[in-house]
C-alpha cells in the first residue's frame, strides 16, 4: 500500500505552488489513472511518490515490503549500447522482451528500434524487477496497438497496484476502476475510468450551477426585501415626524419604524452570511478551440504514391499504392517498425526511397510535426522559438498558447525545461502558424492531455486541407481518419 497526505510542491516561488495539500493513497491490485491538463504537475507529483523528489510539504509512506517501479514518460531513448547492453542481461527482462516480441532484437543497437520498440524494451526492463507498485508516466506513448492491447491486459491481470499517468481514453476506460484529476492545483477523486469521471463532472456541474444560481436568486431576493423594508422604516420615520402634535400617533410610528428597521438589519445580515458561505461560481476551463491556417487546395489529389518499396536491414513496403484527396484525412497505421515515420520522411524528400514514385500536386504547401518533438530550439524561450516578427503576430501567437493553457510566464520557459506535452502544444502552435494546406502529423496525440487532444480533433476535423497523420490512439484515429493505409511487417 502506498499513502501520501499534504503534499505540496513549489517548483517556481516566483509561480507558487504547482499543487497544495494532496492526498493520494494506492491499495494492492487497484489500477488507478492520474489525468490533468498538460503543466499541471502530474509528473512531478509521480516523481514524489517514486521518491525521486522531495515535496515541498507533506509524506509518503508505504507498507514494508513494498516496491515502487517507476517508468518515466522521457526515460533514455538515446541509450547507445545493445538492446541486450540496455536490460543488463536480465533473464526476467529477457523473458519480458519475448512477450513483448523483442527476442530476436538482443544484438540490435538500442538507439536503432523503433521509439515504440524502445518503450517496450524499458516496461521490459521494469517489470523484470518485480515492482510491488507500478508507477507509470504515459506508458502508452509510442506504443502500437498489438503492444496496447497486450499492455491494457496485463494491467489488468497484474497483481501490482497501477497508478499511471494516461491520456488514451479507451486504455484509461479499459483498466482504471478510480481516475485522480488534478486540476487548479487540487486533486479530485473519481470512481470508474475516463467515461464516468466525463458523466460525473458534468453532473457536479450542473448540480453546483443550480445552486449557484439559486443563492443568487435568493440573495437578490434577500437584497430587494431589505431596500423595502428600510423604505417603509423612512415612511413611518416621516410618519412620526407628520404627527409630532399627536401623542400617541407619533410614538406609535417611531416604535413600528425602530422595528421594521431592525427587521431590515437582520436581513441585511442574513445577506452577508449568505454571500459569505455563497456557493463559488462552477469554474468552467477556456475553450481549447484551434485553428489551421491554411492556403486553398486546387488539385483534387495533392498526393499520389505509386509502387513505393523502402528497406534497411529488412524490407519496411513494397509496391506500396495510394491516394491522398483533398479534404481527406489519411492515417497510417500499423505496428512498430513497420515503416510509418519512414514513409512520412519520404514524403517530406527527407529520405529517398528504394524504389516507385511520389508526385505532389504544384499547389501544396506542408508543415510537419515530428515524434520526437525537437523542432524548437530548446535554448530558446517558447515565443523566442516561435518567431514573431511584429506585435501583431505576436498577440497571435500567444492567443494560440493561451488557447492550449500556455499563457503568462510560461511562454518566456526555454523550449527545453517545457514538460514534453508543453513541447508538443508548442510545436502545434507553429503548425497553425503555417499556412500549410497538407498537414503530416507523426503521432501528434502522444503526451497531449485530453482537453488538447480533442481541440486538435476538432481542429482537424475542419481542417480544409489535407491530413497524412499516424496514431495509436484508437479513439482518435476512429473520430479523424477518413481514409486508413495499413503498413505491416513484411
Amino acid at each position: 500500500m502506498l499513502q501520501a497526505s499534504g503534499l505540496s510542491y513549489i517548483a517556481d516561488p516566483r509561480v507558487g505552488p504547482l499543487f497544495e495539500n494532496l492526498s493520494v493513497s494506492l491499495l494492492p491490485r487497484e489500477k488507478v489513472a492520474l489525468m490533468g491538463r498538460n503543466g499541471s504537475g502530474k509528473t512531478k507529483l509521480i516523481q514524489i511518490l517514486a521518491g525521486l523528489i522531495q515535496p515541498s510539504t507533506g509524506q509518503v509512506v508505504s507498507r514494508r515490503g513494498t516496491k515502487i517501479g517507476y517508468l518515466p514518460q522521457d526515460f533514455d531513448f538515446d541509450f547507445l549500447g545493445s538492446l541486450d547492453d540496455f536490460i543488463d542481461g536480465n533473464p526476467l527482462a529477457t523473458k519480458w522482451l519475448g512477450r513483448f516480441g523483442l527476442e530476436d532484437k538482443g544484438e540490435r543497437c538500442f538507439a536503432t528500434l523503433s521509439l515504440g520498440e524502445r518503450m517496450r524494451a524499458a516496461l521490459a526492463r521494469l517489470l523484470a524487477e518485480e515492482p510491488t507498485i507500478l508507477l507509470l508516466d504515459e506508458p502508452t506513448n509510442h506504443l502500437d496497438l498489438e503492444a496496447r492491447l497486450w499492455l491494457e491486459e496485463f494491467l489488468l491481470g497484474c497483481p501490482q497496484g497501477v497508478l499511471m499517468v494516461c491520456h488514451d481514453r479507451a486504455m484509461v476506460n479499459a483498466v482504471v476502476n478510480r481516475v485522480l484529476d488534478l486540476e487548479r492545483g487540487q486533486l479530485t477523486h473519481y470512481a470508474g475510468g475516463y467515461d464516468d469521471m466525463i458523466r460525473q463532472k458534468r453532473e457536479k456541474f450542473e448540480r453546483d450551477r443550480h445552486l449557484y444560481e439559486r443563492e443568487r436568486a435568493e440573495n437578490r431576493r434577500l437584497k430587494n426585501a431589505a431596500e423595502q423594508t428600510l423604505q417603509r422604516a423612512s415612511r413611518m420615520v416621516d410618519k412620526s415626524r407628520i404627527r409630532e402634535y399627536d401623542s400617541k400617533a407619533a410614538p406609535y410610528y417611531n416604535a413600528r419604524a425602530k422595528g421594521v428597521d431592525r427587521r431590515a438589519k437582520a436581513i441585511r445580515t442574513r445577506v452577508t452570511h449568505l454571500t459569505e458561505d455563497a456557493t463559488e461560481k462552477p469554474f468552467v476551463g477556456d475553450a481549447n478551440k484551434l485553428e489551421f491556417a491554411s492556403r486553398p487546395l486546387r488539385s483534387d489529389y495533392p498526393l499520389a504514391v505509386r509502387r513505393l518499396r523502402k528497406a534497411y536491414a529488412k524490407e519496411l513496403f513494397c509496391g506500396l499504392d495510394f491516394n491522398l484527396e483533398k479534404g481527406r484525412r489519411l492515417a497510417l497505421v500499423g505496428p512498430n517498425g513497420s515503416g510509418k515515420t519512414t514513409l512520412m520522411r519520404i514524403l517530406l524528400g527527407e529520405e529517398e526511397a528504394d524504389g516507385g514514385e511520389i508526385a505532389w500536386s504544384n499547389d501544396v504547401v506542408t508543415a510537419y510535426l515530428s515524434q520526437s518533438r525537437q523542432e524548437l530550439d530548446p535554448y530558446l524561450s517558447v515565443l523566442e522559438a516561435l518567431g514573431p516578427e511584429t506585435p501583431s503576430e505576436e498577440k497571435f501567437v500567444r492567443n494560440l498558447l493561451g488557447r492550449l493553457l500556455l499563457r503568462g510566464e510560461a511562454v518566456h520557459k526555454p523550449v527545453g525545461v517545457l514538460s514534453v506535452g508543453e513541447r508538443t502544444k508548442a510545436e502545434l502552435v507553429k503548425l497553425l502558424m503555417s499556412p500549410a494546406n497538407v498537414l503530416l502529423l507523426d503521432e501528434p496525440t502522444n503526451h497531449l492531455d485530453v482537453d488538447s487532444l480533442e481541440a486538435l480533433e476538432a481542429a482537424l476535423l475542419e481542417f480544409p486541407g489535407s491530413v497524412i497523420f499516424t496514431s495509436h490512439d484508437r479513439e482518435f484515429v476512429a473520430r479523424v481518419a477518413d481514409d486508413i493505409v495499413e503498413l505491416s511487417e513484411l
